[in-house]
C-alpha cells in the first residue's frame, strides 16, 4: 500500500500508529447547529485526502465530500437539513430541503417534475390516485444504521458502512433500498452499491435517479465534461446550440441571470455494460477530475444538469432508470414494475483522476 511516499505492508502500516484513526477510517458524528442538528454523519477517510460524509437521516446520501479541501460537491445554503424540515411532498418543497451535497438519491416511485397517476393498484377506493412531488421522497427518508467499520482483507483495509431506507405506507408501496458503501484506505474511490426490493405483495411502479452535484473547484471556469456520447443530446430545459459541443461539455464563469439547461445524453457503455463519465478541471492541482462510473444497463438514461448561475453554480450527474414524464415513460414501455419479492442492484463508482486517467477516458 502506498501512503507519503512509502509503500508498506499492512503490519508495516500498524507498526506505526497508535490507533488506525491516525491514516483514516469510518467513524460515527452527529450534527449539532443550524438546520442539520441532530442528522447522524458517518465520516469516510482514506488517507489520501479523499473524505465525505454520509447523512444516516437524508436518505444515507453523500453530503460534504471533498478531495485534499476540495469541495466535490456544491452546498446549498440550507446546508443539508434534517427531513423532519421537508414540507409540501406533492409539489417542489424539495427544492427546499432536498437538494444539495454531493448527492441526492431521486425515486423511489418518481423521479422528474411532480406528476399524478394512478395508485388504483394499491387497492384503496378512498385514494384512485396519488401525486408524487418533484423527485419523490428518497432523499429525506431517514436510514436504519446497520453496520460501519473496517476490516483487513490481507494487505486492504477496506472502510464500509451499509444502511436501509425504507419507503412505505398502508395501502401502498413498500420498498427496501439497502446501500453499501466502501473505500480503500489509500486510495481515492468508493463504491455505492444499492439493492432497491419489493418487500410488500403488491406490485410497485420504480424509479430511481441519482442527482449527482459536482460542484466548484471541480467545476469551473475551463472544466470540460468527460462522456462516451453518442451524438447531440436533447434539450430537455431552457437554450442551446446542441450541436455544438461546447454548450455541454465547457463550463463557464458563473452567471447572472442564469436559466438552468437541462439535457438528456444517449451515453455508449463500454465492453463490460458500463459508462463513466468525468468533469476535469485541468487548473485544479496541476489537473484533477471526478470520475462517476455506474451501471448503464441498469439506468440507461443520462441527464445532464448544467447550472452556472450565480450562487447556484453545480453541474449534475444524473444516471437514471428512465426519462422524465409517467405517460411518456410508460408509453415507450421502459416503465419499470417491481413484482412481490423481486430486486434490483444498481452499482456505482465514484474516483478522483488525474491528467493520465482523464486522458485515457478522453481516448477511450
Amino acid at each position: 500500500m502506498d501512503f507519503y511516499g512509502s509503500s508498506l505492508s499492512g503490519d508495516a502500516l500498524r507498526r506505526r500508529v497508535g490507533h488506525l484513526s491516525q491514516l483514516g477510517g469510518v467513524r460515527l458524528l452527529t450534527s449539532d447547529n443550524g438546520p442539520s442538528r441532530g442528522v447522524r454523519l458517518v465520516e469516510f477517510r482514506t488517507g489520501t485526502g479523499l473524505s465525505f460524509e454520509i447523512g444516516v437521516e437524508r436518505g444515507f446520501d453523500v453530503g460534504r465530500a471533498d478531495y485534499r479541501g476540495a469541495s466535490l460537491g456544491w452546498m446549498p445554503p440550507t446546508l443539508m437539513p434534517g427531513p423532519w424540515y421537508f414540507e409540501d411532498q406533492a409539489n417542489f418543497g424539495w427544492l427546499r430541503v432536498g437538494l444539495g451535497g454531493f448527492n441526492n438519491t431521486c425515486g423511489l416511485i418518481h423521479i422528474g417534475n411532480p406528476e399524478e397517476t394512478s395508485v388504483a393498484h394499491y387497492n384503496f377506493p378512498a385514494r384512485p390516485t396519488d401525486r408524487y412531488g418533484v423527485h419523490d421522497r428518497a432523499a429525506l427518508l431517514p436510514a436504519e444504521l446497520v453496520s460501519l467499520g473496517e476490516r483487513w482483507e490481507g494487505e486492504r483495509c477496506i472502510l464500509e458502512a451499509v444502511g436501509k431506507v425504507t419507503q412505505a405506507q398502508t395501502y401502498g408501496e413498500n420498498l427496501v433500498l439497502t446501500r453499501t458503501y466502501r473505500a480503500e484506505l489509500g486510495a481515492s474511490w468508493f463504491t455505492m452499491e444499492d439493492v432497491v426490493e419489493n418487500r410488500g405483495y403488491l406490485p410497485v411502479e420504480h424509479m430511481l435517479l441519482y442527482h449527482i452535484n459536482a460542484g466548484y473547484p471541480f467545476v469551473d471556469e475551463g472544466s470540460e465534461l468527460i462522456a462516451p456520447v453518442a451524438g447531440p443530446p436533447r434539450l430537455l430545459f431552457g437554450t442551446a446550440d446542441v450541436d455544438d459541443p461546447a454548450s455541454w461539455s465547457r463550463f463557464i464563469a458563473p452567471q447572472r441571470n442564469w436559466v438552468q439547461q437541462t439535457f438528456e445524453h444517449h451515453m455508449v457503455p463500454d465492453a463490460d455494460g458500463m459508462v463513466e463519465v468525468a468533469i476535469f478541471n485541468p487548473r485544479l492541482f496541476g489537473g484533477t477530475g471526478l470520475s462517476v462510473r455506474y451501471d448503464h444497463g441498469m439506468m440507461p438514461n443520462y441527464i445532464e444538469w448544467r447550472m452556472m448561475g450565480e450562487g447556484q453554480y453545480a453541474v449534475g450527474i444524473e444516471p437514471c432508470t428512465n426519462g422524465f414524464g409517467r405517460d411518456a415513460v410508460r408509453a415507450a414501455g421502459d416503465l419499470i414494475v417491481l413484482e412481490p419479492g423481486k430486486s434490483r442492484i444498481y452499482r456505482t463508482r465514484v474516483a478522483i483522476i488525474g491528467p493520465a486517467e482523464a486522458a485515457a477516458l478522453r481516448q477511450r
